[in-house]
């Protein structure tokens, strides 16, 4: 066969290089999903004929990247890299593909092995300083970075470093790393816009924070500090309590969670009562005109199964509570928007990304349709809606916590929280709720928020049916047919999720066995665990035992089977199940998680386990019989059990405790004094 004639080796040459400049645009244009989607198709037939090509084939991994088509990507990054092992962009996109992946480990053996610390090359030192920043691995760059800076006299170090600091926030840092070199930066070039840039920055924000107080802080959170501060003179006009109140509910999810169902529940019963202007309600203060639900996310109701991020969208539906999906919400910027004068501007332009995302996306709604209250429940909704709520004029804005909070519960802190409260505590018209004494005990003492300022807002629970649907009495008659020598049924309602523990719950369950082994065990509740827990009750021999029902919307159905209920959580805030066990006169057994020994009382009702961390299941084991054995043959204590229920945790006392919040109240002066814990006990109880 003839070789290929120089001109058409030159054609092909030229046809390549076409091909990979037209890639290199198609992966600029692409930085949204939807777009890099729609350009995927396009860009493989431009390199169906050059697939050999390792710039085509980097370039066609970008962008499925970009996509975000993950699966494989690893292995693909993988085998390039293994073709062209010096090429460093291909390294890069290696180790970010692994970092994404949660291989951090593998990412940073990754750099040593391409980039390792002992290179002498400060060439080579430069280009693993930005991979290590590329891969988060942001101790070690900066290390590193602060090296060669004292070392070298490169310019495009500092700036490198600067430009890298800068997106992290780290403004003081960016400042100070650029500093030096500002002066001899090309004029009109992108290095000295970003020294004029750090430099103005650096002296607007000298208007709020010392140098000390700006050093190694992320300016997001800076800014959204005193974005928030910026409202600590506002004026609060107080409601008379003859004038109904419009009350927005704002969450993250309507799942199958606690919270969720609570603020499902209050906004029922809100509903309600502005339906119902002739309805009477002692002791309340104020009465609604006007309930709407916000979530940041949920998926419509269909034909398909119930999905977790949408469990009771259906119940807020047919009780006509219109629901707002966040997400679907245009993103109007600030500078759409209408600012005060002065600088709230431009301190919004610069805030961490969730509370961006309220100010974007919240803001203009609760301003185009305002309301007299927004109650925001849980840390992650409080984040986000805090300052929106200030922007949009809200006179009463409540931060709902509903557990632990997030300094305990390390998963879900984030470094904005501590900021975000005590700049909010100065505020007029903001109040903090939450649904137990212990919660608010540990918030205060966190944040430094003196006790007194915490309100109790115990849930709402209300009387359980105990019918059931057809599914749900199907699985109980199969199960009663495959375990008919059963003499008592332990049961629990949690999700299958870390928190709850459930694993414990099945290791309970087996070493219960072992002393009463005509014992049942019953669990009302899905999740991500669900597997592992099958797996599990497998190893020890609880599967023929052992019910895993699901989720389902008859829970007092599940629980009138009970002989006693179980909850092993780490975290809580006030656990309805315990509550709900109790209207049926099911006695409960629980960890001292949050809330919980609130919930009843101690060896009449129930009882605690002494540890949280590591429950003794020996010790759950005789607490569970003793209970089973205890309320079986005492109806009265039973009823008990119901009667204090209803009284302390029913829906007409959260309601009142509810509207009595929405009363908008001025912030408390520097000089107000801490309440200690036994008096504000006494005081809520």
């Amino acid at each position: 066969m003839n070789p290929p004639l120089i001109s058409e080796q030159a054609d092909a040459k030229s046809d390549l290089q076409w091909v990979q400049a037209q890639l290199e645009e198609i992966v600029a244009a692409s930085g949204r999903v939807q777009v890099a989607l729609e350009n995927l198709t396009r860009a493989k037939v431009l390199a169906r004929n050059h697939v050999a090509d390792s710039k085509v084939r980097f370039l066609l991994l970008r962008l499925q990247e970009s996509a975000g088509l993950n699966e494989g990507l690893s292995e693909q990054w993988a085998t390039l890299l293994q073709e062209c092992p010096d090429d460093l962009q291909i390294v890069r996109y290696c180790a970010t593909r692994l970092v994404k992946e949660r291989h951090v480990d593998e990412a940073l053996s990754l750099v040593d092995r391409h980039l390792p610390e002992s290179a002498e090359s400060p060439d080579r030192l430069f280009a693993r300083a930005k991979l290590l920043s590329d891969i988060r691995a942001h101790k070690q760059s900066d290390e590193l970075f602060r090296r060669l800076i004292s070392q070298y006299t490169d310019r495009n170090m500092r700036v490198e470093f600067a430009k890298r600091l800068r997106k992290r926030g780290l403004l003081a840092d960016a400042f100070e790393a650029i500093a030096p070199v500002a002066k001899h930066l090309a004029p009109g070039s992108k290095a000295a816009e970003l020294a004029e840039g750090l430099a103005s920055d650096y002296a607007f924000y000298q208007r709020f924070e010392s140098e000390e107080g700006l050093a190694g802080k992320d300016i997001r959170i800076v800014s959204m500090k005193h974005a928030i501060l910026h409202f600590r003179d506002r004026q609060v006009a107080e409601n008379s309590p003859d004038k109904p109140v419009s009350v927005a509910l704002v969450t993250g999810s309507l799942g199958p969670g606690g919270a969720e169902r609570q603020l499902t529940r209050l906004a029922g019963e809100l509903t309600r009562l502005a339906e119902s202007p002739d309805q009477q309600l002692a002791d309340v203060l104020m009465r609604p005109k006007k309930v709407e639900v916000l979530v940041k996310q949920h998926t419509e109701p269909s034909g398909a199964p119930k999905k977790q991020e949408d469990f009771f969208l259906p119940v807020l539906i047919k009780a006509q509570i219109p629901v707002t999906e966040i997400n679907r919400l245009p993103a109007i910027s600030v500078s759409h928007q209408t600012v005060p004068e002065g600088s709230l501007g431009r301190l919004l332009e610069q805030l961490p990304p969730p509370v961006h995302y309220g100010v974007t996306r919240l803001a203009p709604v609760l301003r185009a349709d305002p309301f007299d209250v927004v109650s925001l429940w849980q840390d992650g909704t409080c984040l986000f809606g805090a300052l929106a709520a200030l922007l949009a004029g809200a006179p009463t804005i409540h931060l709902v916590f509903r557990g632990l909070p997030p300094n305990i519960r390390k998963d879900r802190f984030r470094e904005e929280y501590p900021e975000l409260y005590q700049a909010l505590a100065q505020v007029p018209g903001v109040v903090f709720v939450s649904n137990s004494r212990k919660a608010a005990e540990a918030y205060s003492e966190w944040l430094d928020i003196p006790i007194m300022r915490f309100h109790i807002l115990y849930n709402g629970v209300p009387d359980l049916a105990t019918d059931a649907s057809a599914a749900d009495e199907e699985k109980w008659k199969a199960f009663q047919e495959s375990t008919t020598d059963a003499t008592e049924t332990i049961g629990g309602v949690f999700r299958l999720e870390p928190d709850k523990r459930p694993q414990l719950w099945i290791k309970l369950a087996a070493l219960y066995l072992k002393d009463r082994p005509l014992a049942r065990f019953v669990i009302v509740g899905d999740g991500r665990l669900r597997e592992i827990i099958e797996a599990l009750a497998e190893e020890l021999s609880v599967t023929d035992r052992l019910l895993l029902v699901g989720l389902s919307n008859h829970v007092g159905y599940w629980y009138s089977q009970m002989d006693a209920s179980v909850l092993l959580s780490r975290y809580e805030g006030l656990p309805n199940v315990l509550i709900e066990a109790q209207l049926l006169g099911v006695p409960v057994i629980s960890t001292p998680a949050g809330g919980a020994g609130e919930c009843f009382v101690e060896n009449e009702t129930g009882h605690l386990l002494t540890s949280v961390d590591h429950p003794d299941l020996h010790e759950a084991c005789e607490k569970v019989a003793s209970m089973v054995d205890q309320v079986r043959s005492n109806e009265q204590l039973r009823e008990q059990s119901r009667h204090r229920a209803q009284k302390l945790f029913s829906l007409d006392a959260m309601l009142t405790k509810f509207l009595g919040l929405c009363m908008p109240v001025m912030s408390m002066s520097e000089n107000d004094e801490r309440i200690d814990v036994p008096a504000m006990r006494r005081m809520t109880a």
